[in-house]
């Protein structure tokens, strides 16, 4: 094996280590300090879930976006 290989193999390693550690500190529950920590705590203890799913919890999404592709159709039409 090369020691161009090997590197390659190191730093592949290294970087699925490297993602493993941001992995389970993220799941672990700890808050940082200060005012970032403070927003993570209040949801926590108000139950709220602030994940990137929003969309997938609107009753009504393809209704706005179509409405929106409406709206964008008649921006165009009113430009030229």
């Amino acid at each position: 094996m090369s020691i161009k290989r090997a590197k390659e193999w190191l730093k592949l390693i290294i970087g699925m280590s490297m993602l493993a550690a941001m992995v389970l500190f993220f799941t672990s529950g700890y808050t940082p300090p200060g005012l970032c920590g403070e927003v993570v705590r209040h949801n926590q203890l108000a139950d709220i879930d602030a994940s990137p799913f929003f969309y997938g919890d609107v009753e009504n999404i393809w209704e706005l976006v179509e409405g929106a592709e409406k709206l964008r159709a008649e921006a165009r039409k009113t430009a030229n």
